[in-house]
């Protein structure tokens, strides 16, 4: 029987400095009216002084994020500094101010924002990167790799005197790491669809910098139900198209008639995204985009699949017009948590 492949459960910035790191999650409604996005995010230094303290450098970036349909999302976020951090080196464990989260479990308050959850494993981990030496080379510069893919939570998110009691809400856990993030790309998952059916799909397109030159379009889709796995060197120069409110995938091509052919399109309307303001460990700045409402349409294996609930996001390097960014540049984190209520 073959190995298991390694899911990268710790956190890879106690042992990696000069990279960025994310451990997420994201949950719908069962209605697909509202939805969730919680980040705990590790930034670190590129310098470390001490080399066998990675962690020496750490800042901590952690931000909720509420979407109701047909209304602004509510944007929650705070910084900790590396000496308030207890992170573990051998799974996924995060302990900090007002903060937690374990692999199954998650807890946290950010200004007057709560939530206490817990979550399913949600089946065997989701690997864009087909061989285990790309998540340990520095090439490609960005890791990604989804433990939870299909998870139920349950459990109770508050703000002011609002409370969403969570019964089987459906969503993933992901984690992500890297020394910048790539140039522009779209993101996209959906694992809430219209025929009531357990599936999950998970892909993106990317453009990273080499240099001062922008690489073609790179692109990867894993799936279940049905299983796919388009993530081989071959798959990556396959057609991906970006655009601020859509992102289109396929092979052949996006718009082949291949009856037999992988496409997946996700689209919004630009004015329904939260915008984010991310930084690189460099302190240099792009700016994300992100809806847990997108609108889907995927076709694959002779099948055509869809959903009103598709988590999209796209990033940047400069920001759209007309998407209000979070934080504001009023924002001083030195006065307190960020709210945009």
């Amino acid at each position: 029987m073959a190995q298991a492949r390694d899911p990268w459960e710790f956190i890879v910035s106690t042992q990696k400095s000069g990279i960025y790191e994310s451990n997420y999650l994201k949950g719908n409604s069962p209605d697909g009216n509202r939805g969730f996005w919680i980040k705990h995010n590790l930034l670190s230094a590129h310098e470390t002084p001490d080399a066998g303290n990675a962690a020496a450098h750490l800042m901590g970036e952690f931000w909720v994020i509420l979407f109701r349909r047909g209304h602004p999302p509510i944007v929650g976020k705070k910084l900790v500094p590396h000496t308030s951090l207890r992170l573990s080196n051998t799974n996924i464990s995060i302990d900090t101010q007002k903060i937690h989260l374990q692999p199954t479990k998650a807890t946290g308050t950010i200004g007057c924002i709560r939530w206490d959850l817990s979550l399913t494993e949600g089946g065997p981990p989701l690997l864009h990167l087909p061989w285990d030496w790309m998540y340990r080379a520095g090439f490609p510069k960005k890791k990604l790799v989804t433990p939870h893919p299909n998870a139920r939570f349950n459990g109770r998110i508050q703000w002011g005197d609002q409370t969403w009691e969570l019964d089987n809400w459906i969503g993933m856990r992901g984690h992500n790491w890297g020394t910048e993030h790539a140039h522009q790309y779209a993101y996209g998952n959906c694992n809430l669809w219209d025929d009531g059916v357990d599936r999950v799909v998970d892909g993106f397109t990317a453009q990273v910098k080499l240099g001062p030159v922008k690489s073609p379009w790179l692109s990867s889709l894993v799936a279940r139900n049905p299983n796919i796995a388009q993530n081989q060197l071959r798959h990556w120069f396959r057609a991906g198209q970006v655009s601020p409110g859509q992102w289109r995938l396929g092979w052949p091509s996006p718009s082949s008639s291949d009856q037999n052919a992988t496409v997946l399109t996700m689209s919004t309307d630009p004015t329904t995204y939260v915008g984010l303001r991310y930084e690189h460990p460099d302190g240099s700045e792009s700016y994300c985009y992100n809806t847990k409402f997108a609108d889907v349409e995927w076709r694959a294996q002779g099948e055509r699949f869809t959903s009103k609930c598709g988590e999209l996001e796209v990033l940047f390097p400069d920001p759209l017009a007309d998407v209000p960014m979070h934080p504001t540049k009023e924002w001083d984190p030195g006065a307190g948590d960020y709210l945009s209520l």
